[in-house]
């Protein structure tokens, strides 16, 4: 009953019409001649970029291509990040090579595998002396390179003083590793990272990657990462878009999931107005084309429809009123605790948003003109509105009962005055 936000496995379990666009870029990344490659795909929070990643991955793979998957997310610390990145690359590698059932191509890799190997214990000695400073000037200090040599049992020479040969060296590994093809690496979920994490990843595409026959897809909300990236410009967000611009040399946008295919996906996991035009309505004007913010309303909807059934069945008016008031309160909680305050509010604001804005009290008013966004919610869903047959705005005592169902399935108490939750701020979906 609940539904959950794991985004697909592959091309199969492709939902929401995300195949022939993941095609595209795919066949892109394939004829790609000049690497290496950076891509941005670009989407706004929950709205598939993972899903989509997914589906590109088995195409890729379909294809012949290698991909390695990477989400920078788990780790924390700007020296974790740099060598996670590498140490994952590396140790697919490896993998694919012991893996290989042709005997003869994996011993022709085992040179490749020997380096990925040497470059993996490099990896990790620069990472764990903290060496971003050398790194960055491209030089790795005398004492440095005497703890190195130490603490190598092998005792292998150092051969890594420069951050140039380190590229070099790896670069061969994956030329060797391809064959003179490519090789794909899948970075997700970059605008869950701290500033500083995202920007770390970044700033690795630069330092250890630059020379290799990779094609880097890098899924982010744009918006966001500038965000971050501009934290190390005094947060000028110019400047953010700019090293953006720099960095990435080809931008895709994510499509945007039709209502149609997330109706036709979801609308049988509601419960009680499951093909209801009036609440697909709401969910249209409130929630967008956006499958995650949808499927978490969904989720709260259902368990305040399952709450109102302890007592007795819930009528379409009752669930209708249920799914405006949980939009409500999840979306404009300052309306939603001037509608517990005030239960007339709520007829006052309807007849407002259909033209009438004369019969508003003074703090209506200035909330009404305000958050836009509230007029609109209420407009689509008032009972004035042709074909749909939404019931009008509920009196104090069908408020009060729903307030306190409400009250359980979406957590905490409300505070009176700005409608947020005892238990944290309501989450603005």
């Amino acid at each position: 009953m609940l539904l959950t936000d794991n985004p697909v496995n592959g091309s199969e379990g492709d939902r929401f019409g995300f195949l022939p666009h993941s095609r595209v870029l795919c066949d892109a990344i394939n004829a790609t001649r000049d690497l290496p490659l950076s891509v941005a795909l670009y989407g706004a929070w929950g709205t598939g970029k993972s899903s989509f990643m997914n589906i590109c991955r088995s195409l890729l793979q379909e294809q012949g291509i290698p991909v390695v998957s990477f989400n920078p997310w788990k780790y924390d610390q700007r020296e974790e990040i740099w060598h996670a990145l590498i140490q994952t690359i590396l140790d697919e590698i490896a993998a694919r090579i012991t893996e290989d059932p042709d005997a003869k191509r994996s011993a022709q890799l085992q040179h490749a595998l020997k380096k990925a190997a040497a470059l993996s214990r490099t990896a990790a000695w620069l990472m764990t002396r903290k060496a971003a400073v050398p790194l960055t000037a491209g030089l790795v200090s005398t004492s440095d390179a005497d703890a190195l040599k130490d603490a190598w049992d092998n005792g292998d020479p150092l051969e890594y003083r420069h951050v140039n040969q380190f590229e070099h060296d790896f670069a061969e590994v994956v030329e060797q590793f391809t064959g003179g093809g490519r090789l794909v690496i899948l970075i997700d979920d970059l605008d869950r990272c701290t500033p500083e994490a995202a920007t770390t990843v970044l700033d690795s595409l630069k330092l250890f990657l630059g020379e290799a026959s990779c094609v880097f897809v890098l899924a982010m909300d744009q918006q966001v990462i500038a965000k971050a990236v501009a934290q190390r410009f005094d947060g000028d967000e110019e400047m953010g878009r700019k090293y953006l611009e720099k960095l990435i040399q080809f931008p895709y946008h994510l499509p945007h999931v039709t209502f149609e295919s997330m109706f036709s996906h979801l609308s049988e996991e509601v419960l009680g107005l499951r093909d209801d035009p009036a609440l697909w309505q709401l969910i249209r004007v409130a929630y967008g084309q956006n499958p995650r913010r949808v499927r978490r309303f969904i989720n709260a909807l259902n368990l305040t429809v399952i709450s109102l059934r302890l007592h007795s069945t819930p009528s379409r008016a009752r669930m209708l009123h249920a799914a405006i008031l949980l939009t409500i309160r999840l979306q404009h909680p300052a309306f939603y605790a001037m509608v517990n305050r005030s239960p007339e509010s709520w007829q006052r604001m309807d007849e407002a948003a259909n033209g009438n804005t004369n019969v508003l009290h003074m703090d209506e008013d200035t909330l009404f003109n305000t958050d836009t966004d509230l007029a609109d919610l209420l407009r689509a869903t008032s009972s004035r509105t042709a074909g749909l047959d939404f019931p009008p705005p509920p009196g104090k005592t069908e408020i009060d009962t729903l307030t306190e169902v409400l009250s359980v399935t979406t957590g905490g108490a409300m505070d009176p005055v700005t409608g947020h939750t005892t238990q944290g701020e309501a989450q603005t979906w």
